[in-house]
């Protein structure tokens, strides 16, 4: 994972930073108190870093000597200081650094942190930049890559569609107005037969003097516009707000489709996305394993120690999840889940069930000072040459369900496939 980087001569500062990054989670951090120690810091390894946070004014650099020093690493740098300063900061902004923070209450810290996780964020966005002109194009792209997007660029409309369809996970598209053959507004109008506001955010662009541009954009379904030439705090501010709206739209619909106590996928989302799963395998012909797993003698359990019942299922769904990184997983109801895997055949799926088996028989409990144990039952169904091929999830859930009965009856702490 990488890291950012903050140098700070204040003890407090970094108490306090020190403090907000380990509760935030998010991301990691090296903390300096000098140049000297920032410079051993990035040594000869500055992609060790995604971002760097400095303060302005140090005792062995009282003139932002290691704003330069970050710089020149090409990190994406945001600068502390205690005062504001307007020639100062448009010179700043002239170098590279992403933004400028005054260190005058506790809202800054607020801030700066925002800022950091935004940047750690930002990697794993991509956006689309249309522009016949080359050099606004460019112009565009570099403010994006500082703040640490990926960007695609298209020199028209046509190339933008082009360019919307060879990248799906697009989420955001910035398109100019003035462009031949196609105008912004037709693309805009393109792009919304197929993407809704909640799946990809538009941001017109123009230099033109016409007030009603804003107006037309949206009306077409921007959600946002920006008037050129336009001022860089002003374009990031436009930017972060129209994503951020987007992963708030991102959230509300995650959590719609999760079990609430579990954090697991809820039975009405899981169906609909394994057989869309199950249809893409038949198509591409690879074998593909559904699995029942039902936490053995749950309610009696939970009569006992039904307090703790609720802490049962969490533990369980954490292991899980990070036993299952790349499957499709889900609970059912409350003692039973579900595991969708792909590109597997049956003896595969059956060694990765039993060693999860394992690996929850091992797991200790602990409830008012007693050490409990849980197991699990599994039934497995497969399809893995092509004579199975072409299952549907409906009958493989019958199987799965018949074979956890089977199981069930065998004695528990089991994996029964066909």
């Amino acid at each position: 994972m990488k890291k950012v980087l903050i140098v700070e001569d204040s003890a407090l500062v970094l108490k306090v930073l020190r403090r907000l990054i380990q509760d935030y989670g998010e991301f990691e951090a090296d903390f300096a108190e000098s140049f000297a120690q920032a410079d051993s810091l990035i040594g000869d390894a500055p992609e060790k870093y995604f971002a760097a946070v400095v303060d302005l004014n140090l005792p062995d650099a009282p003139k932002g000597e290691v704003v330069d020093l970050v710089l020149g690493k090409k990190l994406p740098t945001i600068v502390l200081t205690a005062s504001y300063n307007e020639k100062r900061r448009d010179q700043l902004f002239d170098k590279g650094i992403v933004d400028y923070v005054i260190k005058e209450s506790r809202f800054f810290y607020n801030y700066a942190l925002k800022l950091i996780g935004r940047l750690h964020r930002n990697h794993k966005i991509k956006v689309l930049v249309v522009d016949d002109s080359l050099v606004a194009r460019k112009q565009c792209s570099k403010l994006l890559k500082k703040y640490l997007f990926q960007v695609v660029e298209a020199d028209g409309a046509k190339n933008a569609i082009k360019r919307l369809i060879e990248n799906q996970d697009i989420r955001l598209v910035i398109t100019d107005y003035n462009m031949p053959e196609i105008d912004g507004f037709e693309l805009v109008k393109l792009i919304r037969s197929k993407y809704d506001k909640q799946d990809l955010t538009i941001i017109g662009l123009s230099g033109d003097g016409n007030a009603s541009l804003s107006a037309k954009f949206i009306k077409n379904g921007a959600n946002d516009f920006l008037r050129k030439p336009f001022i860089q705090e002003e374009f990031y501010c436009r930017i972060i707000h129209n994503i951020e709206s987007l992963e708030a739209i991102e959230k509300i619909r995650d959590a719609a489709n999760r079990d609430y106590l579990s954090g697991l996928y809820n039975r009405r989302y899981f169906y609909q996305s394994a057989e869309s799963a199950i249809k893409a395998s038949n198509n591409d012909e690879s074998g593909y394993a559904l699995a029942i797993i039902e936490i053995d003698n749950f309610r009696a359990f939970n009569n006992v120690y039904h307090s703790y019942g609720d802490r049962v299922v969490q533990e369980f769904a954490r292991e899980l999840i990070s036993y299952f990184k790349e499957a499709l997983t889900g609970r059912l109801n409350g003692s039973e889940y579900v595991v969708f895997i792909n590109n597997v055949d049956q003896q595969q799926a059956y060694d990765l069930l039993d060693d999860f088996r394992q690996k929850i028989s091992s797991l200790e409990l602990e409830f008012g000072g007693e050490q409990k144990f849980m197991s699990i039952s599994v039934g497995l169904s497969t399809c893995d040459d092509k004579e199975k091929l072409g299952g549907q999830l409906t009958s493989m859930l019958q199987g799965c369900d018949e074979l956890l009965q089977r199981a069930q009856d065998a004695g528990q702490d089991i994996v029964l496939y066909e």
